[in-house]
């Protein structure tokens, strides 16, 4: 009977109707501290265009605080690597290094900070970073190494110590043509 009331009428379906009442009624009631007071906005909204010169240069510092904080990973990364132990062992190992540099040979400085290409997927290695022993005098190493494929070895073409513009070849200590 409803239905033929108000179907024809409307043009409505009597579905339509009641699922408009009944989402109508599952609306959030508002609910004001004071209810004899509207609720209004005295103040004025925010200018977007003011201070656009101070968010530019937070954002510019971000950029720089995230790229320089990249860069310390990588770094860090190089520093663990196997290449850089292998190479920091011989060091501690040689005694033409040592009798130059003194002993407890390791990196220089508060933070280590190992240049140039390490890739050993790649087959790529040309690194330099610097040293300093128990002497204080400060080394610079330089390892330049590639290899052809993975199943090679690493063919070590120069690994020397510089110091007080002294070079040291550590391939001729070895005996020539060395591999990592």
């Amino acid at each position: 009977m409803f239905r033929r009331i108000l179907a024809p009428r409307s043009g409505i379906s009597v579905s339509r109707i009641l699922t408009r009442r009944f989402l109508a009624s599952q609306e959030p009631e508002i609910i004001l501290k004071d209810k004899f007071r509207p609720m209004r906005i005295d103040r004025e909204l925010p200018d977007p265009t003011k201070d656009v010169n101070k968010r530019r240069l937070q954002f510019v510092g971000f950029i720089v605080l995230m790229t320089s904080a990249l860069a310390m990973i990588f770094n860090y990364e190089k520093t663990q690597s196997p290449v850089i132990s292998n190479t920091l062992y011989h060091m501690r190992r040689s005694p033409k290094i040592r009798e130059v540099l003194g002993d407890q040979i390791d990196f220089d400085g508060l933070v280590p900070w190992v240049s140039g290409e390490l890739n050993q997927v790649a087959g790529n290695v040309n690194i330099k970073f610097y040293l300093k022993g128990s002497k204080g005098k400060v080394g610079e190493v330089r390892l330049v190494a590639d290899r052809e494929n993975q199943h090679q070895e690493f063919f070590i073409h120069e690994w020397s110590v510089k110091v007080d513009d002294k070079k040291y070849d550590l391939l001729e200590e070895s005996g020539g043509a060395k591999t990592l």
